[in-house]
């Protein structure tokens, strides 16, 4: 299992384009272009602001959601063949001098519902929390359970930074992620 889970880190890394690393001091107020990199599977599915797309290496399947309004901000589920998902929360605006190992994110649903996690923090871009299903202290399930207590909107949020999500779409989506995840690990 753990070696698995350093072959998604490692996965990760090089889906980075080498420019990302070379700007790693200087700040960054769009979306990184390394995240922009696992949405650029082919387009399976598409729920409101909720997409579904293959992912790294094609044997993945993600579910991006994109924040309300101008969608500044997106997260995505990633799950593969060894019945793994991972949550992917790309961070904005950390410079290389960041530097961090991991990052307290938050995510809270309009029912009041809220989950803090510490995330492993990987290339100062994006914070990762990677569970097996039925695994104890399983932060996948916990940020699960909260998307799916919201009615209306989720948020997301770390450092003085907060994103909303409208998940309008997301149980349709959501089913649809399950049954490619469930087919991938047959």
């Amino acid at each position: 299992m753990l070696t698995h889970r350093w072959h998604l880190l490692i996965t990760f890394a090089l889906a980075i384009p080498a420019q990302t690393w070379a700007q790693a001091d200087t700040k960054r107020a769009e979306q990184p272009e390394a995240a922009q990199a696992f949405t650029q599977g082919n387009l399976l599915d598409t729920f409101g602001k909720w997409k579904i797309r293959t992912g790294l290496g094609g044997n993945s399947y993600l579910l991006i959601g994109k924040s309300a309004g101008g969608g500044e901000s997106q997260f995505w589920l990633n799950c593969d063949q060894h019945n793994l998902i991972t949550v992917a929360v790309p961070l904005m605006e950390l410079s290389g001098s960041d530097r961090l190992r991991s990052h307290k994110i938050t995510i809270r649903s309009d029912t009041g519902l809220e989950r803090e996690f510490s995330l492993v923090v990987f290339e100062n871009f994006v914070a990762v929390a990677i569970d097996y299903q039925g695994g104890s202290n399983n932060k996948v399930a916990d940020f699960l359970d909260v998307l799916r207590a919201s009615h209306e909107t989720a948020s997301i949020s770390y450092g003085d930074k907060s994103f909303v999500y409208d998940v309008n779409g997301l149980p349709a989506a959501q089913a649809r992620f399950q049954e490619l995840c469930r087919h991938l690990a047959r």
